[in-house]
């Protein structure tokens, strides 16, 4: 008998963690809901229909009701992927699937694509943007046609407007990969975020980027800004300041990079290349044309 039970206990057990998959792991709601959007200054409404699971996987119970969706496509039957928030929704071509969550109140829609082991928790996703991998995104806006992928997270309110067509890689889309962590910031464009960089209170724009282990540290008061085709990279540190006008600025090819800190009201510009143990502090200090530190090759 004991062996009985425990062999009952283990095919409970896998049928709870192995679904049938011809059959469907939710269902629409006969009822509907109007959802209003707007395009410019074009009202649009979508017709919704509330997810609700028909048989236990995962963490969801058989009956569980989820957002909204409007086409079954939006929301893919296999996987583990769930939209959790009953204030969720996902439409206009948007898709979620794999094992993709998302949590609070999310919009997903005009052709987004969630994916993997994503987890969205408060964000606004759409118009292109691919989420893949193992991507966190919380309480922050992704738009237009972008990757984020690998370990990447991009939280507290960080903004993500990509656009392609700005700089001379005109089909360059903006991307945030690898185990970058971009928070309270706006990147834009076609930036490039990768490796361990971590982007906190910065504004990324154009074609720069940001990789290694290099950190962009703006404040309450103050961003730090990286904008054309500036590079941070390495062990780079560009701190902003608590005082007016303590906004360090790497602006036109220019370059920060192996161990160099430059902090404060610090204007870098015209291809300067800073690196080594360089620490520019202070200000006003304004490095304009080719200037590099000797280090630097």
């Amino acid at each position: 008998m004991p062996a009985q039970r425990k062999a009952e206990s283990l095919l409970r057990l896998v049928k709870t963690h192995i679904r049938d998959p011809m059959m469907n792991k939710y269902r629409l709601s006969e009822e509907t809901r109007l959802w209003q959007w707007k395009d410019g200054e074009t009202s649009h409404s979508t017709t919704l229909r509330q997810i609700i699971a028909t048989v236990d996987f995962n963490d969801v119970k058989a009956g569980t009701k989820g957002g909204w969706i409007d086409d079954e496509r939006a929301l893919a039957q296999d996987g583990d992927c769930w939209i959790y928030d009953e204030n969720s929704v996902v439409f206009a071509g948007a898709t979620v699937s794999g094992n993709a969550r998302l949590t609070l109140p999310c919009t997903v829609s005009h052709d987004a694509h969630i994916g993997d082991n994503c987890w969205l928790d408060a964000a606004e996703v759409s118009h292109g943007a691919r989420i893949s991998d193992n991507v966190t995104i919380q309480h922050s806006c992704v738009r237009g046609e972008c990757h984020l992928y690998g370990d990447a997270r991009v939280l507290h309110n960080s903004v993500i407007i990509a656009a392609k067509g700005l700089t001379p890689d005109h089909d360059q889309i903006l991307q945030i990969y690898g185990k970058a962590t971009v928070s309270r910031s706006r990147i834009v464009h076609q930036a490039q975020i990768y490796g361990e960089a971590m982007v906190n209170n910065a504004f990324v724009e154009h074609r720069a980027e940001v990789f290694d282990c290099a950190i962009l540290e703006g404040n309450e008061l103050n961003n730090v800004w990286v904008c054309d085709c500036a590079k941070v990279y390495g062990n780079a540190r560009v701190i902003a300041g608590f005082d007016d006008d303590a906004i360090p600025t790497v602006r036109y090819s220019s370059q920060i990079a192996e161990n160099a800190v430059v902090e404060g009201n610090c204007i870098i510009k015209h291809h300067v290349l800073i690196g080594g143990q360089a620490w520019l502090r202070g200000g006003p200090i304004m490095l304009d044309d080719k200037v590099k530190s000797p280090t630097m090759r």
